[in-house]
């Protein structure tokens, strides 16, 4: 008999866990609360026009192609160029973002913005706001990230967010560029899929000889030993895998991990586009209520007289963003540290880990390569 896996979840993390358990023989039951199956991967359509919440764009390491070649056995895709825009209020003006130093002269601070950069340093920083205005100055720091971040995750300062170990690897040229203003240039391939329906059917392949269950909350978790609870009844297995978050396995007991999530307002305007050539989408740093507006036809190649745009609000309503904050990245290793050698924890809420699709389908493949 086969061994049996509970996969609590049926998001883009969940789903993926079930195809390579399931390819590895495993008798797999994916438990999902909404009525379908995906998560915010999935693809809906507003009026005619397809959309996903939030931009989902697949973002590979050119050094990492297997994952590709992993996803491309469920989906074909275009690949594109990424540009971002990000709107400078005090300039009534648009910049390239990621900041370039070709723009500086363009800006009303540009002698300002010069002093600064030729006094940063590339010095191990100790908070988000000391690694931004050491790498591009008080002046750039102000204009282009501090509201943003602050906006973004709903804080009185950046000087809480505390967790930079990747800006030791970042030095003054990863974040004022000069040249190419793709982003990613060199570093990332992007793709999307050519399908209408954008994943949809990589999710379907997953759950293929799967055990789905849709409109079903797990109520409850034994995790030692390897239980689940629904409608009232609990069922055991030999593996679980959860995408929860990792808190409510245990009910909290070491506290709340705290979460920043996002609404996506979405508005059909009469024109073809509206977001110029080549750029993608549009960072907003000042005090508007929402963050970034993204054009979905740019994705989805969607053919239309009219086009689709997702306005991004921050919202904690859901959990999509875990916060770099060290004190809670403690918190959440206290919890790792409780579960059995049978019982997985991933995803984004499972590893308290901002992680695209790509790292999710390299921390399914390493962490599930020896069963």
């Amino acid at each position: 008999m086969n061994k049996t896996v509970a996969v609590l979840g049926g998001g883009f993390a969940g789903c993926t866990a079930a195809n390579i358990l399931k390819k590895k023989g495993f008798d797999v039951t994916i438990f999902e609360k909404s009525n379908v199956l995906g998560g915010g991967v999935r693809t809906f359509f507003y009026h005619g026009h397809p959309y996903t919440f939030g931009t989902h764009h697949l973002l590979i390491d050119v050094d990492e192609m297997f994952i590709y070649e992993y996803y491309k056995e469920y989906c074909d895709f275009w690949e594109m160029d990424h540009y971002n825009l990000s709107y400078s209020a005090k300039d009534d003006q648009f910049f390239t973002f990621p900041l370039h130093i070709e723009e500086v002269d363009d800006m009303s601070d540009a002698d300002r913005i010069k002093i600064e950069l030729a006094e940063s340093s590339d010095s191990e920083p100790v908070d988000f706001e000391q690694y931004w205005e050491g790498r591009v100055g008080t002046t750039l720091y102000q204009t282009f990230i501090s509201e943003y971040s602050k906006k973004m995750w709903d804080i009185p300062n950046n000087k809480i967010l505390d967790e930079v170990s990747f800006s030791f690897k970042n030095k003054k040229e990863d974040n004022l560029k000069s040249g190419s203003k793709r982003c990613f240039d060199g570093k990332k391939r992007v793709f999307y899929p050519i399908h209408k329906d954008g994943y949809n059917r990589y999710f379907d392949a997953c759950a293929q000889d799967c055990e789905v269950l849709v409109n079903t909350e797990v109520e409850k978790v034994d995790v030692d030993n390897s239980t689940v609870w629904v409608g009232g009844k609990k069922r055991k297995f030999d593996i679980v895998v959860s995408t929860l978050s990792i808190d409510s396995l245990f009910e909290y007991q070491y506290g709340v991990l705290p979460y920043m999530g996002r609404e996506f307002l979405k508005v059909i305007l009469p024109v073809e586009r509206v977001t110029p050539d080549p750029y993608f989408f549009i960072h907003y740093p000042n005090d508007e209520p929402f963050t970034r507006v993204f054009e979905y036809k740019l994705l989805t190649r969607h053919k239309s007289k009219n086009t689709l745009l997702g306005i991004e609000f921050p919202s904690k309503k859901n959990k999509l963003y875990p916060y770099p904050i060290q004190s809670e990245i403690a918190r959440y290793r206290r919890y790792a540290d409780l579960l059995p050698d049978n019982f997985f924890s991933i995803g984004r809420l499972g590893r308290y880990h901002y992680d695209n699709q790509d790292m999710i389908i390299k921390d399914c493949m390493n962490v599930f390569r020896e069963l």
